[in-house]
């Protein structure tokens, strides 16, 4: 668990793995800073920077080898990823530990003999922050 501050550009990294389905993101998993206050030249991420992710994403699921599409969202963040800030009026997100990932199916997988997958649902799973800015902390 850490409480380095989450600035405007930091990685995102999920987890393949979102119920049935493997997930592969298409393009850059980055989040987007808002805040008032900056580090290096950077904004802050806020409480509520989070909900604005939406990652392209590739996905199959067993049986269904050829990939159909999706988006990645942040569904929530873990309570050690939220830190009161001096300089913020909103709490600042920080590294902590992983948040929960949903996957939302787009496109349908399919494979060959039976076409598309029946009817994809929305499936959970997990991700973290990468951080590129180290002496900023908060909490």
């Amino acid at each position: 668990m850490s409480n380095i501050v989450i600035v405007d550009g930091d990685q995102l990294i999920f987890e393949k793995i979102f119920g049935a389905y493997t997930v592969i993101p298409i393009g850059a998993t980055l989040i987007n800073g808002s805040g008032e206050a900056s580090i290096n030249n950077k904004k802050i991420c806020i409480l509520g920077d989070e909900k604005k992710v939406s990652i392209k994403a590739a996905y199959t699921s067993p049986g269904f080898p050829i990939s159909g599409d999706g988006t990645i969202t942040i569904a929530a963040l873990a309570p050690d990823q939220q830190a009161p800030f001096a300089t913020a009026t909103t709490p600042v997100i920080v590294v902590g530990s992983r948040f929960t990932a949903l996957f939302t199916p787009g496109k349908p997988a399919g494979n060959a003999q039976s076409g598309l997958e029946p009817a994809p649902v929305p499936s959970t799973g997990s991700g973290q922050f990468t951080h590129s800015q180290s002496f900023v902390t908060a909490g």
